[in-house]
């Protein structure tokens, strides 16, 4: 019995669970298939002539195709040059690629999307510019231009602006251990109980303050850990310090100092300078000679933190409050620098992050909120890595007066780091070093002029007698 159309279907061939038949024998190929007519002369089958809503497929069983229907017979091709039947489209369609052809897809798609990623995080810059306008960076509430504290009617100390006597200075003592020049401070504190709070870090981690030490350092130590220079550690002290004062809500200003820092004016004068402005006394400087581009990881900064936006400074600062809680509470830009020392330190090279993290975190979400210069000197003139120390023979009436009176900054600048790291190769000792490079700036906010320096380092604590005989006629208090 022939089988055609509505004829019952035949049992499946083993080999059609394969979707391939076996080879014909010579004797049972059809004449026709030795035909190369074109396919386009050939008439339609009926499973394509006629749309198969009109016509029942017969229901195979999961795996099994009946090539031997006229459902899914093909007419000859032209490749087919041994006139072996063709798989029908549907039959083609239930074939599965192969394990190979699979893995390639999969491995070009992967290209494509790390190639997308690539090119997103190049545009992200552009994207955040774009954005800018919109959000506010790191979801943090910085108003740009903060009122000066304003709430009497007199004046303190006889300079800028009505200020209020509400809220405390925080004195922050970045320490190896004991305060040798404890005696000025008492001097210079006394009298202003209540108006100021002192928390002292100490990188002695065993220190402790003996019986019989200076009242007002006793006590207030800072839990913390080992502090070594030039390494992240120094930034993680800071911010145990500022974490520490931002708990008394009394503290309104923020002043970070050592061990070696001297006040130069009486407290009100102080107190006015720092209230009456509405900034953060941050020096803050892109530095064009390359000294803290090379402490500048591309791969490891960006897209967070753009080159140009990476920026350096003496890391002595006073905070006003809003600034301090968003040191203390951030942790993207502190993770980017903390793994930057780490790379750098692979290499045996420092990264100096309190030179830049603060400078940098605050430029980018607050720059207006920012003063660009120091208020603590420090004479850097020998271009060493420590500034000069004042000992007792140093100490003159002049070199008192000779800081408090400047209102510009002389920076000091050089790409000797940079040059050492770079061409580690050179050890001819008659090569000559690099340029050094002086950078005026006037000490000007709000448009008036001001004395730039509130306090200054670094004095030995052999000059300590010549401070305290001078402090009524040099310092004020």
């Amino acid at each position: 019995m022939q089988q055609g159309e509505g004829a019952p279907l035949l049992k499946a061939e083993p080999w059609a669970e394969s979707l391939e038949p076996p080879p014909a024998s010579p004797a049972q190929r059809p004449l026709s298939s030795l035909s190369a007519a074109p396919p386009s002369s050939l008439p339609l089958p009926p499973s394509l002539s006629t749309p198969r809503a009109l016509e029942p497929v017969p229901t195979l069983p999961h795996g099994f195709t009946d090539l031997k229907s006229p459902l899914f017979k093909a007419p000859p091709h032209p490749a087919t040059s041994h006139g072996a039947p063709l798989l029908s489209h549907a039959a083609a369609s239930d074939a599965k690629p192969s394990p190979g052809s699979r893995v390639l897809r999969g491995f070009v798609s992967l290209i494509v999307v790390f190639a997308a990623s690539l090119l997103l995080l190049s545009q992200l810059p552009l994207i955040s510019s774009v954005l800018s306008p919109f959000v506010s960076p790191l979801d943090i509430s910085v108003e740009e231009a903060e009122q000066p504290e304003q709430a009497g009617a007199s004046q303190v100390g006889g300079v800028w602006g009505q200020v209020s006597r509400q809220g405390s200075i925080a004195f922050l003592f970045l320490t190896r251990g004991p305060m040798p020049l404890a005696p000025l401070w008492e001097k210079f504190l006394q009298g202003h109980e209540g108006r100021y709070s002192i928390y002292v870090h100490a990188s002695n981690t065993s220190f402790s303050f003996p019986p019989g030490s200076s009242p007002i350092f006793r006590g207030r130590l800072v839990p913390g850990g080992e502090v070594q220079w030039g390494e992240i550690s120094m930034v993680d002290a800071e911010r145990r310090l500022l974490e520490a004062a931002v708990q008394d809500e009394t503290n309104r200003f923020f002043v970070l100092l050592s061990e070696s820092c001297i006040p130069l004016w009486p407290f009100d004068y102080i107190y006015s300078y720092i209230a009456s402005s509405s900034l953060s006394f941050v020096d803050a400087y892109p530095d064009p000679y390359n000294m803290s581009f090379g402490r500048y990881i591309p791969h490891i900064f960006m897209p967070v933190i753009r080159r140009r936006q990476f920026l350096k400074g003496n890391q002595w600062f006073i905070l006003r409050r809003r600034h301090a809680e968003l040191v203390v509470r951030d942790t993207l830009h502190y993770t980017k620098h903390n793994l930057s020392c780490a790379f750098r330190l692979q290499w045996g090279k420092l990264c100096c992050a309190d030179e830049h993290y603060i400078q940098t975190l605050l430029h980018m979400t607050n720059p207006a909120g920012i003063s660009r210069y120091p208020t603590t000197f420090a004479d850097w003139s020998a271009n060493e890595w420590h500034p000069t120390t004042y000992y007792a023979p140093n100490m003159t009436d002049d070199v008192i007066r000779t800081i408090k009176s400047a209102r510009e900054f002389i920076t000091y600048r050089s790409f000797w780091n940079d040059f050492q790291d770079n061409y580690t190769h050179i050890t001819d000792p008659n090569a000559p070093q690099p340029p050094l490079a002086v950078a005026n700036g006037h000490c000007v906010v709000q448009g008036e002029p001001r004395n730039c320096f509130l306090f200054a380092r670094k004095f030995h604590p052999s000059a300590l007698p010549f401070l305290m005989r001078k402090s009524l006629a040099l310092l004020g208090f």
